[in-house]
């Protein structure tokens, strides 16, 4: 048996009666889903092509191509290599890889310094890092920036910062 890993899933069973000068070690915690990646995560591979809407709970991770509409109540990963053709509707977005169609995120959506977007994008938080390539509209929703109240300078310098960024690569 290794000393750093369990080779099992099963509970080790508990002493029974009164220890004695050297006890017995504690059963193992009841292992417990995050139930935020419960439903998993699905992998489109590089060299995958898959046409069709993606609906779901599980988390999407996008290495290969897809063509068609993304509704999910989770994450979307576009990876460096991945293309994604069609609207991507999420709680989490963060592209690497190209994205033709809009996106919108209910809580964030990242374009990584890899990343291509063409496409309008709403989200309450938008990320676009140096050496990305945007084109399209972005609308802030939902809540401010923390520490950007509507009509202060801070959210006036956060949405002056997004303007530049919309009409080409960063």
């Amino acid at each position: 048996m290794s000393i750093f890993r369990r080779d099992t899933d099963e509970p080790r069973p508990a002493a029974a009666g009164p220890s004695t000068s050297h006890s017995a070690p504690a059963p193992a915690p009841e292992r417990r889903p995050n139930p935020a990646s419960a439903a998993g995560t699905t992998h489109i591979a590089p060299g995958a092509k898959i046409t069709g809407q993606v609906n779901g709970t599980s988390d999407l991770v996008v290495d290969g191509e897809l063509e068609g509409q993304v509704r999910l109540d989770s994450n979307v990963t576009v990876g460096a290599e991945g293309k994604v053709q069609g609207d991507i509707v999420a709680r989490s977005v963060r592209i690497g890889g190209r994205v033709v169609g809009n996106v919108q995120g209910h809580e964030k959506v990242e374009i990584l310094p890899t990343g291509r977007l063409e496409g309008d994008v709403a989200a309450p938080r938008v990320v676009l890092a140096e050496g990305a390539f945007f084109k399209g509209k972005v609308e802030m929703t939902g809540k401010p920036v923390a520490g950007a109240a509507p009509g202060s300078a801070a959210g006036a310098a956060v949405a002056a910062a997004a303007v530049p960024k919309k009409e080409g690569a960063a």
